[in-house]
């Protein structure tokens, strides 16, 4: 609430029938209950973990896009990684942090990447930006959709059983080095 009145994109865009009643842009506060809800004509808050560097620079101007708000931070619908790994062998921790909470990810694409990114199954995988606005238009085009793919995303990392680290460790790497 407190952001819409130094941040646009976070405003209500309409005012909510009950004037006890709180609205953002993305959410209701409804007054005697306490409960918060999720505003069916809203934006798509999209969040991105990375620092931004002019390494990984990446413009989407000029393409055809749904109302998006973009933070680096935050509860969001959908997460965007645009770390490369100079190595080719190292993951990206802020995918790991973002299908912590079940947050769905497109990934730029690299070496290893396919290890935690699961394209069409817990996100997408990018090549360029022409690539990744198509799938933020496919992503958003009906948004907020039920049925559609963020949410089978979302429901896909719920009920993923991934391992933890210590698991995996001791399933993949102890066997290679403990004597049989």
């Amino acid at each position: 609430m407190k952001l819409g009145g130094t941040h646009s994109p976070f405003r209500a865009r309409s005012e909510p029938e009950d004037p006890a009643t709180e609205r953002s842009a993305f959410t209701e506060r409804y007054a005697g209950s306490g409960l918060v809800t999720r505003l069916r004509e809203r934006p798509a808050l999209l969040v991105s973990s990375t620092s931004w560097t002019e390494f990984e620079q990446l413009i989407l101007d000029g393409h055809n896009l749904p109302s998006l708000v973009c933070v680096i931070t935050g509860s969001a619908d959908l997460g965007v990684c645009l770390h490369t790994s100079s190595s080719g062998l190292d993951l990206p921790m802020k995918v790991v942090d973002m299908f912590g909470c079940c947050l769905p990810v497109c990934a730029v694409n690299f070496k290893c990447l396919h290890e935690l990114v699961k394209h069409e199954e817990n996100g997408l995988v990018f090549e360029d930006s022409e690539e990744l606005a198509a799938q933020l238009q496919m992503l958003f085009s009906n948004f907020p959709d039920p049925a559609g793919k963020l949410n089978q995303f979302r429901k896909n990392l719920r009920e993923s059983e991934q391992l933890r680290w210590d698991e995996s460790w001791v399933q993949t790497v102890l066997p290679l080095v403990m004597d049989t």
